[in-house]
């Protein structure tokens, strides 16, 4: 056989009869060549004196210790190994390994990082980590920070989401869900049901004991969150149950008066979904409610798409008013006018006091549903 630094493995003239297959017996091309050829150098990768030689080599580089000291010590050490390695590689032929392709910036896309980011420019030494819960996370961030702060745990709490520019893989998933808008033009719910918009960003809210917050001089913004609730549906991974929304939807109202509900911001993704999502709030709320739906404005943001709705919610009921939507009248989908509904269009309305209510149903079931009501 050829030595580890050829470009394949092939027998010599005594042929090993525990060996797989020659891939050369296949079809070039073909699945089957694809898998004889990974089975083949694998078996005799394994059986390779110049690649245990090689492996040695590597080891002896990586065994090296760095100095007990720190700073260009240290840094000296590290770059004598990667060296060390390169000049292996040369001397054996190889290619660079695999391994060597992923830039060690992909550390800074794991979940929690933008949480640790925003610890490290605020100083802040609380414990910083990343709830991970699809269109519902802004939600269920929101019902930690809450609970943490009724049971003293905290006085403020940094709550935030972000995510990244629409990545090709997720935009390819979405349309082969058959949920994503494919005509080129930014999504509306309640309308064509043509499918969602995927759009990436950041919001970032400070939530904190009222009064704790006040004494240091500071001023509420928004509304006052009354409670939250939370659900999961334990049905399917994307098309939501009624039982499961009802059931966080019920949580956060759970000792308050359902009647003083004045308004409500849907999931709402511009899909069929919209329908069951109006006639399921329906049961549990009354007619009189005003509903918002807002992914039409800001899109379809993967876990802060809660949060801009909220926020569009909260500025909006604190000042009297709430703030326009992409919806007209006339462009209602039937099964969404069946429903009787009351919507927000583009000329905005003015609202009474009342409670504020938001419902996120994310991905995989899971939902969280925020009251609000105007500071006292």
């Amino acid at each position: 056989m050829r030595s580890a630094a050829s470009h394949s493995l092939v027998l010599t003239d005594e042929a090993d009869p525990d060996a797989p297959p020659d891939p050369a017996g296949f079809v070039a091309g073909s699945e089957q060549r694809i898998n004889a050829k990974h089975d083949w150098e694998e078996y005799w990768a394994k059986r390779s004196d110049k690649l245990a030689e090689y492996l040695v080599e590597a080891a002896e580089i990586q065994s090296e210790p760095v100095p007990p000291s720190s700073g260009q010590a240290k840094l000296g050490s590290i770059r004598q190994k990667l060296n060390g390695i390169r000049a292996l590689n040369r001397k054996w032929g190889c290619p660079p390994e695999p391994w060597t392709g992923a830039s060690p910036n992909l550390l800074w896309n794991i979940a929690n990082i933008p949480a640790a980011q925003i610890s490290m420019i605020g100083k802040i030494m609380g414990p910083a980590f990343a709830p991970v819960a699809a269109c519902a996370s802004f939600g269920v961030a929101l019902k930690l920070a809450v609970n943490a702060i009724r049971l003293g745990e905290a006085t403020a709490v940094v709550v935030g989401m972000a995510d990244p520019p629409p990545h090709s893989v997720i935009i390819s998933a979405f349309y082969n869900a058959n949920v994503l808008s494919a005509d080129g033009e930014v999504s509306r719910p309640m309308t064509g049901l043509k499918g969602t918009h995927v759009s990436g960003g950041s919001c970032v809210w400070i939530v904190g004991d009222a009064d704790a917050m006040r004494a240091q001089g500071f001023k509420p913004l928004g509304l006052e969150i009354v409670s939250v609730g939370w659900s999961s549906d334990a049905h399917h991974i994307i098309t939501p149950s009624k039982e499961g929304p009802q059931l966080a939807i019920r949580a956060a109202l759970d000792g308050l008066d359902q009647g003083e509900v004045s308004t409500w911001d849907m999931h709402a993704t511009a899909t069929p979904g919209d329908s069951t999502e109006i006639e399921h709030s329906l049961e549990v709320l009354h007619s009189d409610v005003v509903f918002t739906a807002r992914k039409g404005t800001f899109g379809h943001g993967m876990s802060v798409g809660g949060g801009w709705e909220l926020t569009a919610q909260h500025m909006g009921v604190a000042r009297g008013q709430l703030f326009p939507a992409e919806l007209t009248d006339g462009e209602l989908h039937p099964d969404v006018r069946i429903h009787s509904a009351r919507f927000v269009d583009r000329d905005g309305q003015e609202i009474r006091r009342g409670l504020s209510g938001k419902l996120s149903m994310g991905i995989g079931g899971v939902n969280s549903c925020v009251i609000s009501k105007a500071w006292d």
